[in-house]
């Protein structure tokens, strides 16, 4: 049996390392090792073209990302020309909908049609096939759901990654353009999951909810289940060979006491309140603590202009921007804190990787960030940030209090390694 594990977003973007695209890398990195010693499935990653899927090469960040085509569902035959002319029309965005649905039929009013067109590396895709949505395939075109529904049609199974419904149940902390395009998908393509997994059980939780509501598509055969993340990560580059790299002002800032925050400065991250609650501490003159970003920027400006219009910009306050996974690694290491003040997460990466380096973390209770963190993490409203302010305060005030806490999650909490996340991934694909 075949798992297509499709990885579209990451496979076009191999320069993006936010947290869906790190989750694609890591877990289709251990299924490949898992699927190389057994012989009952075959781990298949792929992208999408257009018209069809086809393997990549390569989903290593910073790569060039150059894919080898090897499907070859288009034999030199007439009738399988007409079939690549038109699939090719597919891409123009004023092609009418409807004429693709007489195309799908017309591939299926003849067997000779569907064998040409399901062929892949020289084979048939089976019934009995598995096909997962693994990446953020948000703004595919309209080809995607046609080559889904084929897939569908011949009885293969299809299954999604959700990691989180943010921008439907939340759509203040998105555009309207992407809310628009993410409601649209999962509203659209929610007919074809056969099965949902999601990365927390909050998030199951919330797209049950959804169902329930009648904002997705109500399917009684459909399962909504969830899988846990890993904590570990699988570095090809180690910090040592890139250390000549790296930026003067990164090597300066590692060696000093900072709080980290990790992830793209968008609206759901909750900057504002790590801001005013840094501005408590710089007026109760803690003034030995810096506060570094490692994520993109250029996502919300105002979040941008938040951070640099603070007086401490440039002193106290650093944005690192996109960081390797090495990079990362050695800055939790290094700090002395993790905060995670996200209104709402579908699962937190960033506090299972703190506490696997056993490092404090102040979280909000936003979302599934408890679930995650456990009885390990110090919690707080995302909408107070005075709340945050004592929590730091308190590390800071007390290195018996501090070195207590490390020492605990030292001894107690038991990381969960993304070996173990492809594995449980895998026993939700057949149970």
């Amino acid at each position: 049996m075949k798992i297509f594990i499709d990885c579209t977003h990451t496979a076009k973007h191999t320069y993006k390392n936010t947290g869906i695209h790190r989750v694609v890398r890591e877990l289709t990195s251990e299924l490949l090792k898992i699927s190389s010693n057994r012989t009952d499935i075959e781990i298949v990653v792929v992208m999408f073209d257009g018209s069809f899927m086809r393997r990549t090469t390569s989903l290593d960040q910073q790569q060039d990302g150059n894919f080898v085509k090897v499907n070859k569902y288009l034999a030199l035959s007439k009738i399988n020309i007409k079939v690549q002319s038109l699939f090719l029309k597919l891409k123009n965005k004023f092609i009418n909908f409807l004429d693709v649905l007489n195309l799908i039929d017309w591939l299926y009013s003849n067997s000779a049609n569907k064998k040409a067109f399901l062929e892949f590396e020289g084979s048939i895709v089976q019934p009995g096939d598995i096909y997962v949505i693994a990446d953020a395939n948000w703004d595919l075109p309209k080809t995607y759901y046609l080559f889904l529904q084929l897939l569908k049609r011949h009885k293969v199974t299809i299954l999604v990654i959700c990691y989180d419904l943010i921008p439907i149940r939340f759509p203040e902390f998105s555009s309207k353009k992407f809310t628009k395009a993410f409601t649209k998908f999962y509203s659209d393509y929610s007919t074809l999951f056969d099965k949902v997994l999601c990365i927390s059980k909050k998030s199951a939780e919330d797209y049950i909810n959804a169902k329930n509501h009648g904002i997705l598509a109500s399917n009684n055969s459909q399962i909504v289940t969830s899988f846990r993340l890993g904590c570990n990560y699988y570095k090809k580059i180690l910090l040592d060979e890139e250390n000549n790299s790296l930026d003067v002002n990164f090597q300066r800032l590692i060696n000093k006491k900072y709080i980290l925050v990790v992830g793209s400065l968008v609206p759901h991250k909750n900057i504002k309140t790590i801001i005013a609650a840094f501005d408590l501490l710089i007026n109760a003159s803690r003034d030995d603590v810096f506060l570094i970003f490692a994520g993109n920027k250029g996502w919300h400006s105002e979040t941008d202009k938040l951070i640099e219009s603070n007086k401490m910009y440039g002193k106290l306050i650093h944005i690192l921007g996109s960081v390797t996974d090495a990079q990362l690694d050695f800055l939790y290491q290094n700090c002395y804190c993790l905060v995670q003040a996200s209104f709402y997460e579908g699962f937190g990466l960033p506090v299972v990787e703190a506490l696997q380096h056993c490092k404090p973390v102040i979280a909000s209770n936003g979302g599934s960030l408890p679930e995650v963190g456990g009885d390990f993490c110090r919690y707080f409203s995302p909408t107070q940030p005075t709340e945050l302010y004592e929590a730091l305060k308190e590390l800071l005030d007390s290195d018996i209090y501090y070195s207590n806490l490390v020492e605990r999650i030292k001894n107690e909490y038991i990381p969960f390694s993304w070996q173990q996340s492809a594995e449980e991934f895998l026993s939700c694909l057949y149970n």
